[in-house]
């Protein structure tokens, strides 16, 4: 009995030992080899892996690990905070003074202004229907509609308070973001 009772101990470890191998690694290549990527998320489809690296967005394609670069503001940037679209057509980041979205087939991007020239929105998240964008912005969680690029500021308590995360519920009609001593959330104007 306890010979049996090894036996099944060791081909259990055994198959553990291969669930967790490490021989599918894939690696995907940065721009320098020193530089390590803090933020990594996938398309929503999970046929995309995206990174901010130095000067970009870098998206590569899962399988056929093609790589396409989405430039950002300034050369020496690195976006922290990187999201999909949820019909996986955009990617957007906080770049120096704006939300920028780009479209992942053409390239091109649009800028959503934020308060100031300087400030640098970290967290942005897209509304679950894909109709708005939001960030923090110093006083604020700034909402933009995403066609006319019209916004609506969502004030903090203190008016140098930046939100650091925001987030949609996911039946869009509530945005929650944490500040100084609470979590707030505030009903979604249309």
């Amino acid at each position: 009995m306890k010979r049996l009772l090894l036996i099944f101990i060791v081909n259990f470890l055994i198959s553990e030992i291969n669930l967790f191998s490490q021989e599918n690694i894939v690696s995907y290549p940065t721009i320098m080899q020193n530089e390590k990527p803090d933020y990594i998320v996938f398309s929503n489809n999970g046929e995309q892996i995206a990174s901010g690296l130095l000067g970009c967005i870098r998206i590569w394609d899962i399988n056929s690990k093609k790589i396409r670069d989405y430039k950002t503001k300034l050369k020496n940037e690195i976006p922290q905070f990187i999201c999909f679209s949820p019909d996986n057509q955009n990617i957007a980041a906080g770049v120096y003074g704006a939300v920028r979205v780009w479209n992942i087939q053409s390239g091109e991007f649009i800028d959503y202004p934020s308060k100031l020239k300087n400030e640098r929105p970290y967290y942005v998240c897209y509304s679950p229907d894909g109709k708005y964008i939001a960030a923090g912005v110093y006083g604020a969680v700034r909402i933009w509609n995403i066609q006319n690029r019209e916004f609506v500021d969502y004030p903090t308590k203190l008016k140098n308070e930046k939100p650091t995360f925001v987030k949609f519920s996911p039946d869009g009609h509530l945005i929650a973001c944490g500040l100084l001593g609470e979590v707030r959330t505030w009903k979604i104007i249309n």
